[in-house]
């Protein structure tokens, strides 16, 4: 089990998308590395070094605004069973996500984080 990547995750409202790609790139002196709609789910997703930006409605986002992270691992069952024993709370998942699969937890302080695990891993 090892954790490979993490990220804040942001939400906005469609037309404040530019301006936060604009602005975590500058922070971060870097350009965003990809831009993944989900035109089916009503958002539009931008990945900015640290920052995951998703844009849309708030009846769009709501199914996922309770996670703050995301947490990229190598070997998700072994990280949910570790969590667990430590008192973590599944509270969706695991299930198949594009590119891999995921788990939405609440840690035993309470972070709500999206872990994930690359199909590719």
């Amino acid at each position: 089990m090892k954790l490979l990547h993490h990220a804040f995750r942001l939400y906005v409202e469609p037309d404040g998308l530019e301006a936060s790609v604009a602005f975590y790139e500058q922070l971060q002196g870097m350009p965003c590395e990809r831009r993944i709609p989900f035109p089916d789910l009503g958002i539009e997703v931008a990945v900015c070094g640290a920052f995951i930006v998703l844009a849309g409605t708030d009846k769009a986002l709501q199914p996922f605004r309770s996670a703050s992270a995301l947490l990229v691992v190598d070997d998700l069952d072994a990280t949910i069973a570790w969590a667990r024993d430590r008192g973590a709370e599944v509270l969706h998942g695991p299930q198949d996500a594009p590119g891999g699969r995921n788990a939405t937890v609440r840690n035993p302080d309470g972070l709500v984080a999206e872990y994930y695990q690359s199909a590719a891993a």
